[in-house]
């Protein structure tokens, strides 16, 4: 009898979930796969990370750049062109992330990344200062320092054999948002087994795969897996470690008095604790911003400072290695900025003169985007590009696609760097999104351009690239990455 009963209750959930799915379907003209009862479309994304990019860029091309997929009952629309995501990611009023963002917030809390509303505007008007070119020019000194212990570590292997980027790049890009961030070397790059490293390795993995799929993403079944375990692990070592240097610099400013320090026009952040101590000292709405939000906006910059630096300078190199020709314009670039000397570092202001390789960046970041997706949460029923978009939608923008797209770039699979000069520069603006877009567009940027030109300046100076090894496959994480790793080979130059 209990096993009847058990049945009957099934088939009747069966049926509410196809009956929602029916009526559901018919609030917007948006089409899409067919979803299943209960599951919806996460049948197809229960694959590797490196297939799910492959799968919704299909799904795209099937339906047209914008189209819907239903993970359980949650609906998402995705869309991959700039007309349809101009106006929504433009907006001022529709800032909320997608809800598969709520699984950082056990390790980021309500940082800028994750947080909304009147919280996450008065901390970016007071974070932004942060990123102003003034306060640049104090982190170069980091940057080119910790890129040439990067040379030197590279020479050791630069003898034509195969280098795998991802796990150097990581320790570089690891160096330099620690010491600008919270004012603290980690000597990444020396110490082989970083235990942070490992942590923030460790929780990408695990919340990308949560977000992507159907069952990890529930958290009952995720909280039966050994992933739970290693999640709770590593969010509680870097929460750890990073509210121990939060403590200890805070007890430095108490008894140097440095409250004196914001009196001046540049905030007080000529120092090399810019960051952090513009967090201890700032106020919200007259009151000191609590230990716990500090810690959170530094957990979310470590974060977002980090992977995807690596990511970038990772996949740039990739692209320089396999175009010789572009290569050599990056060197004589160099060559001609530098008055002839290479073997010097180059000034803040001289870093600005490399044009050719900003465009170099900007379109190795359009065919490997850092951040391959963005999400968007609507707050209320809208239409918008001619897609009506129900409350409570969660809009992906499939960052991946719209940068390989052909009716947004003339032949998209070509590196071309010479798109991205100023007399190239006609395309819609919403086009190339590699830092995102609109009032929540990355923070960041400036910062994160600064320190791959340095990288990529002091390498292609030091190192003659090739190619080397399959084509990277990549993979649909937080962070964009590769299957099988991304390889080149390294020659010192003459």
């Amino acid at each position: 009898m209990i096993l009847f009963l058990l049945l009957c209750a099934l088939v009747l959930f069966i049926v509410a979930s196809w009956i929602y799915f029916l009526r559901d379907v018919r609030k917007y003209n948006v089409s899409g796969p067919t979803p299943y009862p209960i599951i919806g479309n996460g049948n197809l994304f229960l694959c590797d990370s490196n297939k799910f990019l492959g799968i919704l860029s299909d799904l795209a091309i099937e339906y047209k750049d914008a189209y819907r997929i239903y993970i359980m009952s949650d609906r998402y629309f995705v869309l991959s062109h700039p007309k349809y995501i101009e106006q929504l990611i433009s907006s001022t009023e529709i800032i909320t992330k997608g809800i598969s963002y709520d699984f950082l917030r056990p390790w980021l809390g309500d940082g800028l990344l994750t947080s909304t509303g009147p919280k996450w505007r008065s901390h970016r008007k007071f974070l932004t200062p942060a990123f102003h070119y003034n306060i640049l020019h104090t982190f170069l000194p980091v940057f080119l320092k910790n890129g040439n212990i990067l040379c030197d570590t590279l020479k050791k292997k630069a003898d034509g054999s195969s280098i795998e980027l991802f796990p150097v790049m990581a320790m570089a890009a690891l160096d330099n948002i620690t010491e600008t961030i919270m004012g603290v070397s980690l000597d990444a790059q020396k110490e082989k087994d970083s235990k942070y490293v490992k942590s923030i390795d460790d929780i990408s993995q695990i919340m990308a795969t949560r977000m992507r799929d159907v069952f990890m993403g529930n958290n009952f079944f995720f909280s039966l897996t050994p992933h739970k375990r290693k999640h709770d692990k590593a969010i509680e070592f870097m929460t750890r470690h990073t509210k121990e240097v939060i403590e200890a610099r805070r007890k430095e400013l108490n008894a140097a008095n440095a409250k004196k320090l914001v009196e001046s026009s540049e905030l007080g952040m000529k120092n090399k604790h810019a960051f952090l101590d513009l967090l201890l000292l700032a106020e919200v709405d007259g009151k000191q911003i609590s230990d716990d939000c500090v810690r959170d906006e530094v957990l979310t910059f470590m974060f977002e400072g980090h992977d995807t630096t690596a990511s970038g300078t990772v996949y740039g190199l990739y692209c320089i290695a396999n175009h010789p020709e572009v290569q050599r314009k990056i060197l004589e670039e160099q060559k001609e900025v530098l008055g002839g000397d290479l073997k010097r570092d180059p000034t803040f202001s001289e870093l600005q003169q490399l044009k050719y390789l900003e465009c170099v960046i900007k379109e190795s970041l359009r065919l490997y985007p850092s951040v391959p997706m963005i999400q968007r949460m609507v707050p209320k029923d809208v239409e918008m590009a001619g897609l009506r978009f129900p409350k409570d939608t969660t809009v992906m923008i499939n960052i991946f696609r719209m940068h390989r797209n052909p009716d947004v770039f003339e032949d998209p699979l070509e590196f071309r760097p010479e798109r991205f000069e100023t007399s190239n520069s006609a395309r819609n603006a919403f086009s190339w999104i590699a830092f995102s877009a609109g009032p929540r567009n990355c923070i960041g940027q400036k910062f994160a351009m600064l320190e791959m030109k340095v990288t990529l300046a002091a390498i292609v100076r030091s190192f003659e690239l090739s190619p080397c090894g399959d084509e990277p496959e990549p993979c649909g994480d937080l962070i964009l990455r590769s299957r099988n790793g991304v390889h080149v080979k390294m020659m010192p130059r003459n």
